[in-house]
């Protein structure tokens, strides 16, 4: 256990708004899956490991998170081992093989990759800070990213690899980039995107997900999951037509409606009050991360949180984003709310070590 003295700075407020966005998502999901035989335990499902989730994040908080910076590139080659062999022996699920079947619980380890990689881009970083050009730590961070995304995409699993590379992307940033190291990394970015693309890691059925969102070759029926999320979300007015008496949801008619787009269903039953407090819950969360990245007292630590809250920003605007219309149709949820215990689990453990960074931001004098 660690010094009492460190408690004096945990984040009580971080860990209420986390509590407030876990049971309204609980809350929500049991509407969603209301009356589904084959869904209706799942909101069980997601406060059994909300509990596992709180045992796990209060470990991490207790322990100091500068032993990671010994274990990174343990923790890259766990990474890579694990991406490489649920590919092997992964479950398919809906021409995807992106799970490890563990009795009932499913784990996906490109979730788990985004917060493994922010550990290891972060000590790159922090470790090569004055010892080298920076151009240099960016090619080797991109060189250690570069693999776990390339593994990702042949899943395939396109936002969990844009989301690791938006995290690569704030941490080379606010690790000190300079104007032209900007220009080459952009260079180099449209290099890999072409690379990419003549490798066929991005599948046909993404690419018409953007071109429909384009408006480009757009038939009937197209862009029928983001219609009925509009739908729902436009239905529920300021107040919402009341907790599991929403039409689109309780009479199915929005697809994924506990995962993807739970987002509509909490539109339509709280209304435009209930999902802007949502979202006001997520923002005040990406908030306190970046507090704490403000506080840390070493570069490593700074990083971590930075990398924390530029996950759950993307993750929360992709997921409204895509159900607004304003993004193509992918399999983000929006965090600590939508039905995803992976994902659920690294949430918690991400804002366990946000909790350890803040805590120990003032060294103990004796």
């Amino acid at each position: 256990m660690p010094d009492r003295r460190y408690w004096r700075h945990f984040d009580y407020l971080l860990i209420g708004l986390i509590g407030l966005l876990v049971i309204g998502g609980i809350f929500m999901v049991r509407s969603a899956t209301r009356g589904d035989p084959l869904i209706e335990g799942l909101p069980l499902a997601q406060g059994v490991t909300a509990l596992a989730g709180l045992g796990l994040m209060f470990v991490i908080i207790i322990t100091d998170y500068t032993i990671l910076r010994s274990a990174a590139w343990v923790i890259y080659i766990v990474t890579v081992a694990a991406l490489i062999a649920v590919l092997a022996v992964g479950t398919d699920r809906f021409g995807a093989r992106r799970w490890f079947q563990i009795g009932g619980f499913d784990l996906q380890p490109g979730e788990v990759a985004k917060i493994l990689l922010t550990v290891v881009v972060a000590h790159i970083i922090a470790s090569q800070q004055g010892r080298r050009p920076y151009l240099q730590t960016i090619g080797v961070t991109l060189l250690a990213v570069a693999p776990c995304v390339a593994l990702i995409m042949r899943q395939p699993n396109l936002s969990t690899a844009l989301t690791i590379v938006f995290i690569w992307l704030a941490l080379v940033f606010v690790g000190g980039i300079e104007r032209q190291h900007a220009i080459i990394m952009a260079i180099t970015g449209i290099a890999m995107i072409l690379i990419v693309s003549q490798l066929g890691l991005i599948q046909g059925y993404q690419i018409e997900r953007i071109e429909k969102l384009l408006g480009i070759n757009v038939e009937a029926g197209d862009t029928y999951q983001i219609d009925q999320a509009r739908l729902a979300l436009s239905s529920g007015g300021l107040l919402g037509l009341g907790y599991q008496n929403g039409t689109f949801s309780q009479l199915r008619l929005v697809p994924a409606r506990h995962t993807d787009f739970i987002f509509s269903v909490i539109g339509e039953e709280l209304g435009f009050a209930g999902a802007f407090g949502f979202m006001v819950l997520i923002l005040l969360v990406i908030l306190r991360a970046l507090r704490a990245a403000w506080l840390a007292h070493d570069t490593f630590g700074r990083l971590l949180c930075v990398g924390i809250a530029s996950m759950l920003f993307l993750q929360a605007y992709t997921n409204i984003g895509m159900q607004l219309g304003i993004l193509p149709v992918t399999g983000v949820v929006l965090p600590f709310v939508s039905y995803g215990r992976s994902n659920l689990l690294t949430l918690l453990a991400a804002i366990g070590i946000v909790e350890s960074v803040v805590m120990r931001y003032k060294r103990l004098e004796f």
